[in-house]
């Protein structure tokens, strides 16, 4: 009875040992197992992409800082890129403005720029020296935020749209 028991025990934890190997060897499987990533090469080489963003249109928008560009990217992979007006103006953060234009910081050149989907550009200074913009978004309130890294401050530019918020007056209430 001893060596049945003995037996039936060494059966039970090689039993075991397959089941951990198993589920192991199942884990790494499920680890290895990676969403597959796609690629798209920048016709401009070194030129450090670095915001990015969906814009209005249904494309990406995104900043290339080192060749002063921002660049349109179909979801097919198609890229077109548009010149920024300012030289070296390295532009950062890139956002859809609820104009339905992009806006976008220009680290370089101390400005906050705008491009419509069609790839106009219109740019607007901001006041003060080496401001070192960086991050931009769409606020709430129909305005754009961003960053002054340089001044440890926070900008608004005001699009001109505006949001109103109404209410109707009590006496209008059924009761």
């Amino acid at each position: 009875m001893k060596t049945t028991m003995m037996r039936t025990t060494a059966v039970m934890a090689g039993e075991l040992v397959l089941a951990v190997v198993a589920a192991m060897a199942l884990t790494t499987e499920m680890a290895v197992a990676q969403p597959p990533v796609t690629e798209y090469s920048i016709p401009t080489a070194g030129s450090y992409p670095y915001g990015i963003t969906a814009g209005p249109d249904g494309n990406l928008w995104f900043t290339e800082s080192n060749s002063n560009k921002i660049a349109k990217l179909t979801t097919a992979g198609s890229i077109t890129e548009y010149r920024i007006p300012t030289a070296d103006s390295a532009p950062m953060g890139i956002t859809a403005g609820p104009d339905g234009n992009l806006w976008f910081t220009e680290y370089g050149g101390n400005k906050i720029g705008k491009v419509t989907t069609a790839g106009t550009f219109t740019e607007y200074p901001i006041p003060t020296a080496i401001s070192l913009p960086e991050g931009i978004t769409a606020g709430p309130d129909g305005n754009l935020w961003f960053t002054e890294s340089g001044n440890i401050k926070i900008g608004k530019v005001t699009t001109g749209l505006m949001r109103v918020k109404w209410s109707a007056p009590r006496s209008w209430y059924v009761t």
